[in-house]
């Protein structure tokens, strides 16, 4: 639900209004127009469940005033977006994920610094936290508090989907390449390059992430297959070196704009203890086809500069450049 959807923002109220103030504010935005959208507004502030989806998705811990006056901020597009401070977590979420919502011609980096803006603030609005900061304005409000955590949790849940959808809709809107970038980035940041577990929003955007550049995988892996075959019959016909080491240049092309599709689940990935299996086995499909020239005495050139390739496009991957720098010392004599 949008900031700007939002029951409490329709009467232009808070969630620390009183029922007093929502019929009030109810009775004067019918007449301003739109009044079967108030009275829907309305009706979901005075049920105890509504009312609590309502307040999951605002600004608790905010009077009239101090709402109203962040949300003029976000109700035109956005060129940055900065860390909400001295707010609650939960009001930082919608905050965030309203100017996200809203970022416009920014660039990849503008935009995946947002989104672990909103990492972070989603991580921190557990269910307990987020239960007293309403409760604190049900207080204020003369309402009765949320009785259990587990509807609160159940409310969360429904956050992060909207988070996750607002987080894709952002990458969505930069160029193929930036998309990559900013994802790469993410991760980087909030994984600290792999060495910590992700947050719960990272996983979300690494699992759409995932799904999306499958295709792509599938795609370029029956290349490299292909270019290894073809590498392995040039190597084969000795009176062709330069075709071999063409063939060479293509492969090394396609395993390093996989790399950088790559880059993001690789991190990822890493934080997680998992490999990556795509990139394992295109990376095996590599090496095999340069033990093959070696052993078969074809062309150890070719060999060399295929392991090195391997080695380089894969370095993030420990189980393929582990086994690629073994091969180079073979290959290069030594033990």
């Amino acid at each position: 639900m949008d900031l700007f959807e939002n029951p409490f923002y329709l009467l232009g109220i808070s969630t620390r209004s009183t029922r007093e103030e929502i019929m009030d504010a109810a009775e004067g935005a019918s007449l301003s127009g739109e009044p079967d959208k108030v009275a829907e507004a309305a009706s979901a502030l005075s049920s105890p469940r509504k009312r609590l989806s309502a307040e999951i998705f605002f600004l608790p811990g905010l009077d009239k005033a101090g709402a109203q006056r962040l949300l003029a901020a976000y109700r035109k597009p956005v060129t940055r977006v900065e860390p909400c401070e001295r707010v609650y977590a939960l009001t930082a979420v919608n905050l965030t994920a309203a100017a996200l919502l809203r970022l416009q011609g920014s660039g990849w980096a503008m935009t995946a610094y947002a989104v672990g803006l909103l990492s972070k603030a989603f991580e921190s609005a557990d269910a307990n936290s987020s239960m007293a900061a309403v409760n604190a304005d049900r207080r204020l409000a003369g309402l009765p508090a949320v009785p259990s955590v587990s509807d609160v949790e159940e409310e969360l849940d429904k956050l992060r989907l909207y988070c996750r959808e607002v987080v894709k809709g952002a990458l969505d809107r930069l160029p193929s390449r930036d998309l990559v970038e900013a994802a790469a980035q993410i991760v980087r940041s909030e994984t600290d390059f792999g060495r910590r577990p992700p947050p719960v929003l990272v996983r979300d955007l690494m699992e759409i992430y995932d799904l999306e550049s499958r295709a792509f995988f599938d795609r370029e892996e029956a290349t490299a297959k292909a270019l290894c075959g073809a590498l392995k019959a040039a190597a084969a016909d000795r009176g062709q070196p330069r075709k071999a080491m063409a063939v060479a240049d293509d492969l090394e092309k396609v395993l390093f704009n996989w790399q950088s599709v790559a880059a993001p689940l690789l991190t990822f990935l890493k934080s997680t203890g998992v490999t990556h299996k795509p990139s394992f086995s295109v990376a095996r499909d590599v090496r095999d086809a340069a033990v093959d020239i070696h052993n078969a005495g074809w062309d150890p050139a070719l060999a060399k500069k295929v392991t090195s390739i391997l080695a380089r496009a894969f370095a993030d991957v420990a189980e393929v450049s582990e086994i690629a720098a073994e091969d180079a010392k073979r290959l290069a004599g030594g033990r």
